[in-house]
């Protein structure tokens, strides 16, 4: 017995199918964009070109990277309850999705950091360190309040909540008799939306591989998808320059009293249309995103994402600690960016070879667990593109943070600060 059965037929056909190229490819789209913003806030000396208020709007805002991975995850995860065997085999293949490659950064983190004293093990006895590492190894900072060792991991205490709710909602509406448990739990659920505000775009991704968005008055607005991302960017950022505090420690709560709450509407609203739009996959934008290079980066995307800051962290210790940095002078990010880009990609490359894809495969065969839907070959041409939306496949990075994804990234990705890194 394996519990009620997630499949149906009456399932739309974006969620019936296994693969999106086009939001496979946002993945690595986003994944740069992470890496970019922590390049920008680095704090190492730039162009003054790159200073004016335009630039550092579009700089900054790739941040927000992080936000548009949990809209992937959201669609990801719509699609792979429906095909999912069961409940507890969704569980089973979201850890292995996320574990292997958490505790291998965590680890290497937790030694450079005791030999370096950095990223706050200096305060830590080991008892101390013992003590919160069964929290850190399940995903659980982020969400909860327990210290961070990997601070870019704060996303997928994000995803790995989204993931259980998401499970519990489906198990719930499966079985008959627990349906009114679910509408009983919709209050609760609109709660923690409003207490963690960045989640909200989970629910984007849902939208949208429910097919909720195909209608024709919104047609228009989805086939320029550009104008809805420039509008969810500026309407965030804008929320984040009015908040005292940073958004990781905000609640909509702290927004009702002011125009914060009706922005935040506009933001949700916007980056639902982009997403729709973008997984449509019609004009530049869809074929930027099937290209080859995000094509490779979305299948990487996961392991950049946890491992570029560990690589990122390293190189700026060295610019400073050699005084390349203060050599460099207004070149010192454009360096930064060029030295850690390179190992950041190749880690990543043989963490999803060897921890995605080995270790996953090694685990679900220990466990008797199906493998998810085959990933295609990244540096595949990319498929014909249909006009209704396919769901990605379960298989492919989280979010950002199905990321992961979280949606493989914060994710704000922690910026780098004084060759250590901090929780955005």
């Amino acid at each position: 017995m394996h519990g009620p059965t997630l499949a149906s037929a009456a399932a739309p056909a974006r969620l019936r199918s296994s693969f999106n190229p086009t939001v496979h490819g946002a993945r690595g789209l986003f994944a740069s964009a992470i890496y970019f913003f922590h390049v920008v806030n680095s704090g190492l000396a730039t162009y003054p070109a790159l200073a004016t208020p335009v630039v550092l709007f579009m700089l900054r805002s790739s941040e927000y990277g992080v936000e548009l991975f949990f809209c992937i995850s959201g669609f990801v995860i719509a699609g792979a309850l429906r095909r999912a065997r069961s409940i507890p085999s969704f569980i089973i293949d979201r850890m292995i999705r996320i574990f292997p490659v958490l505790w291998a950064t965590i680890a290497v983190i937790s030694v450079l950091g005791f030999i370096s004293g950095t990223h706050g093990f200096q305060q830590l006895s080991e008892s101390e360190y013992f003590l919160w590492l069964p929290a850190n190894l399940l995903a659980l900072p982020g969400v909860f309040p327990i210290p961070a060792y990997h601070p870019a991991a704060w996303s997928l205490s994000y995803e790995a909540v989204f993931y259980i709710s998401a499970a519990a909602a489906a198990w719930c509406l499966a079985a008959r008799h627990s349906r009114n448990l679910f509408f009983a739990a919709a209050p609760f659920a609109v709660l923690a939306l409003a207490v963690y505000p960045r989640a909200i775009f989970f629910v984007s991704g849902v939208l949208v591989a429910q097919g909720l968005l195909d209608r024709p008055r919104i047609a228009g607005l989805i086939r320029y998808p550009t104008i809805p991302l420039l509008i969810f960017l500026a309407c965030w950022e804008e929320i984040q320059a009015l908040s005292p505090t940073l958004l990781a420690d905000e609640t909509m709560f702290d927004w009702w009293h002011d125009y914060r709450l009706p922005l935040a509407v506009v933001a949700f609203a916007a980056a639902t249309i982009f997403f729709a739009g973008l997984a449509t996959g019609h004009g530049v934008l869809g074929r930027l995103l099937r290209s080859r290079v995000l094509l490779y980066l979305g299948t990487i995307s996961y392991s950049f994402y946890l491992w570029h800051p560990i690589i990122m962290s390293v190189i700026k210790h060295g610019l400073i600690v050699s005084g390349l940095a203060g050599k460099a002078g207004s070149s010192a990010q454009l360096l930064f960016l060029v030295l850690a880009l390179p190992p950041s990609l190749l880690l990543a490359h043989y963490s999803q070879r060897v921890l995605e894809q080995g270790a996953g495969l090694w685990l679900r065969r220990r466990l008797h667990h199906p493998a998810p839907l085959a990933t295609p070959a990244p540096l595949a041409a990319p498929a014909p593109f249909e006009t209704s939306t396919p769901a990605l496949a379960e298989a492919s990075t989280p979010a950002l943070v199905e990321v992961p994804t979280p949606t493989l990234v914060e994710v704000p990705t922690p910026p780098i600060q004084g060759g250590t890194l901090r929780p955005a």
